[in-house]
């Protein structure tokens, strides 16, 4: 295996993150400390020093005195930026007490003589480390390291606009291969003995086995050829019970007999076909186990297998192993193409398309290397005569390592900037086969500290956002997943690139699974689905984590580790953390000790499910970004006076939390908010908190909109949404605790036929405003005396009133996907026409509604009409002859049906 020097390369970027904190620092910061603007200045002289013989020290690494100097630098380039922000969250307490009502405690504390004993404290500290930097430089000099300032990088090319995700980029010279597969799970006759078939893919790293596995997989005629289509990465751990939870999406931990039962139930008799991606096991007794849970599918199941090794295959199979080679030059250089070159096309300049084959030929056939490289290339916006230098020179590196695909992939991290390492890097953290979500991704390298500040005035987030999209334009991510608006949800790491982000960290990431691992002294990220040690060893291992994510339950997508229990004396040992994950933990509170974590920017509590409330300390972090408390159904309240500065707060599943906290309207930095809750009872529900926070983006919900209809008038002047430009999809709720009415009931109102609405298209109800439902409610109440006319006369006032707040919700036009659902009115406001980049519209529970605007013809590109539960508009926009046909008939996808998704879940 290659062995490479990457400590200097870390070494840069974590120097770089210093002295850009040092640079950040204001007159704030400078009151905080006595004669800090000196020690500042001579703090960045002495980094830059150090710094400047970085490159040097690379060249020089096998020498163990500087691999041990390199080591000593890293601990105190940590330990500085943890004073530099230990100095700057002081200087923000300062100002937020200085500037708010504060409790008497906590003034008390924050005294002016507290503040001179800190100060003198963190003096102190600075002098330390300024001292351990001046040892550090001065050994440099002893090391005979000289001055070799990095080389300035060559200009690196913003990603593709139109970068394309469609699977034929990925499987280019796979036909035939592909074709092989789909006979032998198609046609080929299973035997008695066995109801299932084994197809192994096999080959080594960066071959394509998965993404042929995945082709096949999603084929059409596949698909209707299963009953049921299951997918397992298994990786490096063959546990019988792990894989088997996951054949049946079950993440319960039950015992194995329940487990094996389980899964019998799910394929008896029911023809399946099985991925195993990743399979290392080489023992036979283990697949024989696995094997005999998965016989009682019906004749024609298979199981394909994707696995390295040959040994896998021959113990696995039941046909002959489908041996995956390397592509041939010709379709290697047209996969190349695709990647490097603009528009994928082959350039016109035939010295450099000479030079760009002797690349391709140098990548032997790997489609994973040949991706990697192109993008690295076509990123990188080189000329002619430096691709003939990065042929000849690069290239040369390589051919002396025996593993060449890796080595390959290595130049892709050797020439990132160094702004994109630490956040390709922290992708190490997490187990090979995980799906990461990019919003959390990005989310993450924020509170580390990993953007740089733009020149643009752009927020990190945004920032984040383009690293994200050049290391995918890399292909250092894949598989991605879009959202219905055509934005990226999440992606995936290649085994071979999820090795090399392990092997530039070295052991300052760690992933603890085995209950016999041991945090390392000179750990900063931690992620664990363990808590073995945690309890135990609190002091050295732990006091200097930067991270600490607790894979307790699933997340983003992935599989359980299994539960762990939390053990809160740890949270008083990890001082410096900036990241918290704690999910899936069975949490009912949290201890008030976590207003210690003054550093902490990012708070994940997701699927706690007995998580009551939130302690009002956490009001002090005055750091926090982001809070998370998805699915915490048992969750009533947030503390009022949440941090000003926080720029996530997601609820999303919080069924028992019944209102929003007072001082909302004041978060101006909010970026995300999944659900605004309006409350009739309490003014912490009202609609004018959201006028201020004009940042939210990504998706907003607000319920319980039948709270304004005592304000109807106010909120139809206010706009409040008409400025939130970031916004991208908006749902819009009715109904609070409302018991289902007949209106509401689309079985009752489909008892009509055409002929009767027609009849009773002029009575006296329907010329007072009356929606489409009340015709058949007027003809049960002559029959049954069902209803009293104080009820029709209340639905009129809330149809009216509903207008007014819908049409005081309206959206800024660049809004991607609406949902309006529950509302009484009779019609859409007409600002819906100039939602121009609406791509997403979906109506449901909408009985009164009797049209739709005119103005929906124009809106070009509206891809999806989504309509359920409204039983006008079904009669009207049926296909082709409905009288509102016409203006959808323009949108790709129309579905329409008097049922919701989720009412036909039950009834099904």
């Amino acid at each position: 295996m290659l062995v490479p020097n990457f400590i200097w390369q870390r070494m840069e970027v974590i120097a770089g993150i210093v002295l850009q904190n040092l640079n950040s620092f204001a007159k704030e910061e400078f009151g905080i400390v006595w004669n800090l603007k000196d020690d500042v200045q001579q703090m960045k002289r002495t980094v830059s020093a150090i710094k400047a013989v970085l490159l040097d020290a690379e060249a020089k690494t096998n020498n163990l005195q500087i691999s041990n100097w390199l080591e000593e630098l890293k601990d105190v380039l940590y330990d500085a930026d943890d004073l530099l922000d230990d100095i700057s969250t002081e200087a923000l307490k300062t100002k937020v007490i200085g500037g708010s009502r504060i409790l008497k405690e906590v003034r008390i504390f924050f005294s002016r003589a507290n503040q001179i004993v800190y100060g003198l404290k963190l003096g102190h500290e600075m002098k330390a480390i300024q001292k351990r930097l001046d040892a550090i430089a001065k050994n440099k000099i002893t090391l005979q390291l000289t001055d070799r300032h990095t080389e300035t990088p060559i200009a690196y090319r913003e990603q593709r606009k139109t970068y394309s995700f469609v699977s034929e980029d990925d499987v280019i010279g796979r036909e035939e291969e592909k074709k092989l597969l789909k006979s032998y799970l198609l046609h080929t006759k299973v035997s008695v003995i066995d109801n299932v078939s084994v197809v192994p893919i096999v080959g080594f790293g960066g071959l394509g086995k998965t993404t042929l596995a995945q082709l096949v997989y999603n084929d059409n005629a596949v698909q209707r050829y299963f009953e049921q289509k299951m997918w397992v990465c298994v990786s490096d751990e063959f546990d019988i019970r792990k894989i088997a939870e996951k054949i049946i999406g079950n993440d319960k931990n039950n015992e194995i007999e329940q487990v094996q039962q389980d899964l019998r139930n799910k394929i008896r008799g029911q023809k399946f076909l099985l991925v195993l991606d990743d399979v290392w096991n080489e023992d036979r007794e283990l697949w024989l186990k696995l094997k005999s849970l998965v016989m009682e599918g019906g004749k024609g199941s298979a199981v394909i297998v994707t696995t390295r090794s040959r040994t896998v295959a021959k113990i696995m199979a039941t046909h002959p192993p489908l041996f995956l080679k390397g592509l041939d030059l010709e379709r290697s250089w047209k996969l190349f193409s695709r990647v490097a070159f603009d528009g994928g096309k082959e350039p016109n300049d035939q010295e450099l398309s000479a030079t760009g084959r002797d690349i391709v030929k140098k990548c032997a056939g790997v489609p994973l290397a040949i991706r990697t490289i192109g993008s690295l290339l076509y990123s990188r916006n080189l000329g002619r005569s430096d691709w003939v230098y990065f042929s000849e020179v690069e290239f040369s590196k390589i051919d002396q390592h025996k593993d060449k695909i890796f080595a390959i992939l290595k130049l892709s991290y050797d020439h990132l900037p160094s702004f994109l390492k630490n956040c390709f890097a922290y992708c190490s953290l997490f187990p090979k086969g995980f799906e990461f979500d990019k919003k959390t991704l990005i989310q993450l390298w924020v509170a580390e500290g990993f953007i740089q500040p733009s020149h643009d005035n752009r927020c990190e987030e945004d920032v984040g956002h383009d690293y994200f999209m050049n290391l995918l334009s890399m292909s250092l991510f894949q598989d991605v997943t879009l959202d219905d608006c055509g934005g990226i949800i999440t992606c995936k790491m290649h085994d071979l690139i999820h090795d090399l982000a392990q092997l530039v960290v070295g052991k300052e990431y760690a992933f603890v699974e085995g209950k016999k691992e041991n945090i390392e002294n000179r750990t900063r990220y931690l992620c664990s689905c363990t808590s073995l040690h945690f309890a135990e060893k609190t002091s050295s291992s732990s006091n200097k984590l930067r991270t600490v994510i607790l894979l307790g339950e699933p997340l983003y997508g992935s599989q359980s580790m299994g539960k762990l229990r939390l053990h809160f004396p740890f949270l008083l040992s990890i001082k410096c953390v900036r990241v918290l994950r704690l999910s899936g933990l069975d949490i009912t509170t949290l201890p008030n000790s976590i207003r210690e974590l003054k550093h902490l920017r990012y708070l994940d509590l997701t699927m706690n499910k007995f998580l009551v409330n939130l302690p009002p300390d956490v009001t002090s972090l005055h750091n926090l970004q982001t809070i998370k408390l998805s699915q915490c159904g048992k969750l009533r309240e947030l503390p009022t006076d949440l941090n000003k500065n926080l720029r996530h707060l997601e609820l999303n599943d919080c069924e028992a939390l019944a209102c929003m906290p007072c001082g909302l309207g004041q978060l101006t930095n909010l970026q995300t908010l999944t659900h605004f809750l309006l409350d009739c009872g309490s003014k912490n529900g009202d609609i004018s908190e959201l006028s201020g926070l004009n940042s939210l983006r990504g998706k907003l919900v607000i319920k319980w909109l039948d709270s304004l209809r005592e304000h109807a008038a106010v909120v139809e002047s206010a706009k409040t949404l008409l400025k939130k430009h970031h916004l991208q999809e908006l749902e819009l709720r009715w109904w609070i605790n409302e018991k289902v009415s007949l209106w509401e009931d689309p079985i009752t109102t489909r008892r009509m036929n055409e002929e009767e609405s027609r009849k009773l298209e002029n009575e006296e109800l329907l010329l007072q405003g009356l929606p489409g439902p009340w015709h058949s409610t007027k003809r049960l109440k002559k029959e049954k005396n069902w209803l009293k006319d104080e009820n029709v006369l209340a639905f009129i006032s809330k149809m009216k009133k509903d207008e007014k707040i819908l049409q005081g919700l309206q959206p800024h036009h660049s809004i991607k996907k609406l949902v309006i659902d529950g509302y009484c009115g009779k019609s859409l406001p007409d600002w819906i026409e100039n939602l121009s980049s609406l791509v997403s519209l979906e109506i449901s529970n909408c009985n009164g509604l009797k049209s739709l605007p005119d103005g929906i013809r124009n809106l070009v590109s509206l891809q999806r009409l989504s309509i359920y539960n409204c039983s006008l508009l079904e009669r009207r926009c049926a296909r082709g002859n409905g009288e509102e046909w016409s203006k959808i008939a323009h949108i790709p996808k129309v579905v329409v049906s008097p049922f919701t998704p989720t009412a036909l879940r039950y009834i099904n």
